[in-house]
């Protein structure tokens, strides 16, 4: 076996965390594939990470590389299946990618069991890794997009361009997953890149640097085709963080979904803007099959919205859920608690918020604020007054309070959380997703 690909675990085990096959990885896999090399990946999000599974594997595959992926929160995880790589194979090459791998990349390549840090796209830079490993071509030096030891250094090489021409990628290589264990086996990526938007509580422009690249209709089409053939799927996750950014795109995969239609019953799910949508493009998506929409709302304080730069206000997310709903389409709106801000009083005024919206008709989910590294939050925190009370990264989890901040203690948060959780009636499990 040339390439053993991971998907780190969470601390605990999470069923969101096990909800969505690992695109990334797929896609990776799917490049090696493609140019003759010998694959095997698992995702640990299933189950749970288990060393025996992880020792077999390498007693019975001898894979020459190991590529963990690996968020904050499955980071702690990430390391541990390194060093129990680098126990059982001391050969082996250990590379790690993924959004805390890419912008935490000094320190994670400061790690012993960790021999190559992968930033950003993964496909083209993995590729030329195993070509260097592998079949002993170039030197790591030449090798775009990696940080890597040399003598007891660390070594930044230049930053890799983006993927520019992303149709020309092939289908992610779902199959080395368990797709039936997935709630949301079809997940689907019209895009990829930056975001015009700058939230502070967001990282995704210090991982994805540059705009954002839009694949063919035609190209989404086929994919949707091949995996619902192939996995015997009628629904699809658009998993892009905002699907309506570019409006004619989304127009055109209204107008061809009938060529979907016409063979087999599908209905899809997005998430996106209250800014990016209005009442002749939803109905176009209704028609289409679009069944649900998740709104990132974030806070129910107009004062909130704006120290956060979400960009939105409170009639925009009235008008555009109304409207939502009132074509027939399902709603989600995701907040968050709490943010550097907060007072007790604007946080009851996103719990009046959070029930004027329940009572139109819509299903909320509660995040808990988490200043993950490359957010404004993160890289301000002494200034912002946010003290973070996770003690390791593997509770980076979005789940539990993760900060008190300058007005509020650890103790009045967690009361005016309780007091908003039972008020607006949201059960537990809706504030850990």
């Amino acid at each position: 076996m040339d390439v053993l690909l991971v998907n780190a675990s969470t601390k605990e085990k999470s069923r969101h965390a096990s909800l969505n096959p690992p695109l990334g990885l797929a896609y990776i896999a799917a490049v090696l594939l493609e140019h003759g090399y010998s694959v095997y990946a698992i995702d640990f999000n299933v189950g749970g990470f288990n060393p025996r599974i992880l020792q077999n594997i390498i007693e019975q595959e001898h894979p020459r590389i190991i590529g963990i992926s690996a968020h904050t929160e499955t980071y702690t995880t990430g390391l541990k299946i390194a060093r129990f790589a680098k126990q059982e194979s001391p050969g082996i090459t250990v590379i790690m990618g993924g959004t805390h791998a890419t912008i935490m990349h000094s320190d994670v390549a400061k790690q012993r069991d960790v021999d190559v840090v992968a930033l950003g796209e993964g496909e083209h830079t993995m590729l030329e890794l195993a070509g260097h490993f592998i079949k002993g071509r170039g030197n790591l030096s030449e090798i775009k997009g990696i940080v890597y030891k040399d003598k007891g250094s660390i070594r930044l090489t230049p930053e890799r361009p983006f993927i520019e021409h992303i149709d020309e990628l092939p289908f992610p290589a779902r199959y080395l997953f368990p797709m039936p264990l997935y709630e949301n086996a079809g997940q689907v990526l019209i895009s990829r890149g930056g975001c015009p938007f700058r939230c502070r509580f967001c990282a995704v422009n210090n991982i994805w640097k540059g705009g954002r690249r839009f694949r063919s209709v035609d190209n989404v089409i086929e994919e949707i085709i091949h995996i619902c053939n192939s996995y015997q799927l009628e629904e699809i996750n658009f998993a892009d963080d905002t699907f309506t950014l570019n409006r004619g795109k989304v127009i055109e995969l209204c107008n061809k979904s009938n060529i979907l239609q016409s063979m087999f019953p599908w209905r899809w799910k997005c998430a996106t803007r209250v800014d990016l949508v209005d009442r002749e493009l939803l109905e176009q998506m209704r028609d289409a099959g679009c069944y649900s929409i998740t709104y990132g709302i974030e806070s129910g304080s107009q004062k909130i919205l704006d120290y956060i730069d979400k960009g939105i206000t409170l009639e925009q997310v009235r008008e555009a859920v109304q409207t939502t709903l009132d074509v027939g389409i399902g709603v989600v709106c995701a907040f968050m608690f709490p943010h550097p801000w907060d007072t007790a009083e604007t946080i009851r005024e996103q719990k009046n918020f959070m029930k004027e919206l329940i009572e139109l008709g819509v299903t909320e989910t509660l995040a808990s604020t988490t200043p993950f590294p490359g957010t404004y939050y993160y890289e301000n925190a002494k200034n912002l007054g946010i003290k973070i009370l996770a003690s390791d990264w593997g509770e980076y989890d979005a789940k539990h309070l993760m900060i008190s901040t300058k007005n509020l203690t650890e103790e009045e948060l967690a009361d005016l959380l309780e007091e908003l959780v039972s008020e607006v009636g949201l059960e537990t499990e809706s504030t850990c997703l």
